[in-house]
């Protein structure tokens, strides 16, 4: 597989609530990186695999997906990168927030190694925040 494809292959079994299979591909040294505001429980330095499914119960603890597209991938050598956008309902406050995103990833013998994510942190940041 090219690494387009086992990008594509994880996103598949993510969006069809397959987290064990899309785990499988992550290798067990990865490290997930979603930087910006303090209040959002899933921002932070994810390492390794038992972090990385930490920061997944965590995600699916306090977002509900409403709408998630992927609307361009772009792979370069060890990269691949994917653009998109979302809505998600943000549980413990009941605010919805959207937001387009890109995704880096890295990917070493066949595995995912690495993930960044740029998206609207303000907007997450407000979303936790109750009126």
């Amino acid at each position: 597989m090219t690494n387009r494809e086992i990008v594509e292959k994880y996103f598949f079994h993510f969006l069809n609530g397959e987290m064990g299979k899309a785990s499988e591909l992550i290798d067990d040294s990865a490290i997930w990186t979603v930087k910006r505001s303090a209040n959002v429980p899933t921002v932070g330095v994810w390492k390794g695999r038992e972090q990385i499914n930490a920061f997944f119960d965590r995600f699916s603890e306090n977002f509900e997906p409403q709408e998630f597209n992927i609307l361009h991938y772009f792979a370069s050598g060890d990269k691949v990168f994917v653009v998109g956008n979302f809505t998600h309902l943000v549980k413990p406050t009941q605010k919805s927030v959207s937001s387009e995103w890109l995704i880096e990833f890295t990917l070493s013998d066949a595995k995912i190694i690495g993930y960044k994510i740029l998206e609207d942190s303000y907007g997450l940041y407000l979303s936790f925040f109750v009126d």
